[in-house]
């Protein structure tokens, strides 16, 4: 158990170096912080280990990361070049989170948090916001994919996994063939058939937005309703980022 938890805490130091180097926390601080990470470690290392024993980790970190943007910001270094803390926080919350659904796979609450907190990082990338932006998208394209197959038959994931695929990737082909795949494991789900609609009432909006801008507004052609099936493969090549495996109780027909 030590053993575990003495590497934990050496893969911090080049941090909490970091941190004092830019005068973010004073030394007294960061041994506060090392003092409470360990306690957090030794937690993890019980026997029995609840879901709340990791939030309450999380929950630290992501107050401790965000102390640390706030004394950036008085510090004007917002401007800096990226070092190792502006990012070794936001790596270690992921690396709790993957212990705890690795630990906890049956909490469907658990997998949206963390879908939630992998959303909000997105929001306040920084460095090279394209690079990470990107990779936040492929992890939550990758959790998606892994909480789905846990829990067929949470629509809310099939939902939000949908709207990352049509909202995020701009790829509706994806996003449908998610729902779709939903609705033959759920048919009965009345919210799910309403975001299916949804979705293709988007599509529908997006084409006829598309014929405005191209001035065929008005014409009528036969090939509509296979442009409507092809939306959103003109945004990608693949049919989906969200690479599900095939789920045992997926069978019938597809919908469309």
């Amino acid at each position: 158990m030590a053993e575990v938890v003495q590497y934990h805490l050496e893969q911090m130091v080049g941090e909490l170096e970091d941190l004092e180097r830019r005068d973010l926390f004073t030394k007294p601080e960061l041994k506060a912080i090392v003092k409470k990470r360990t306690k957090f470690e030794y937690a993890l290392r019980r026997r029995r280990v609840k879901c709340i024993d990791y939030l309450r980790y999380i929950e630290y970190e992501i107050n401790v990361d965000a102390l640390r943007r706030q004394r950036k910001q008085r510090k004007q270094q917002h401007s800096a070049k990226t070092t190792l803390s502006d990012f070794s926080i936001t790596q270690r919350i992921i690396a709790i989170f993957e212990r705890a659904v690795v630990r906890h796979p049956e909490d469907v609450q658990l997998w949206l948090q963390f879908v939630e907190f992998i959303k909000s990082r997105r929001r306040m990338s920084t460095g090279d916001a394209d690079e990470e932006d990107d990779g936040h998208s492929r992890l939550l394209s990758q959790v998606f994919a892994r909480a789905i197959s846990a829990h067929p038959y949470e629509s809310q994931l099939w939902i939000k996994a949908a709207a990352h695929e049509l909202e995020v990737n701009m790829n509706g082909s994806a996003a449908r063939a998610l729902l779709q795949r939903a609705l033959r494991l759920i048919s009965d789900d009345k919210e799910l058939w309403i975001e299916y609609f949804r979705l293709e009432l988007l599509l529908v909006e997006k084409i006829k937005a598309r014929r405005r801008v191209l001035g065929i507004d008005g014409e009528k052609e036969t090939g509509d309703s296979d442009e409507v099936q092809a939306t959103g493969s003109e945004d990608t090549e693949d049919a989906g980022f969200i690479d599900l495996p095939q789920l045992d109780e997926e069978g019938g027909q597809d919908l469309m």
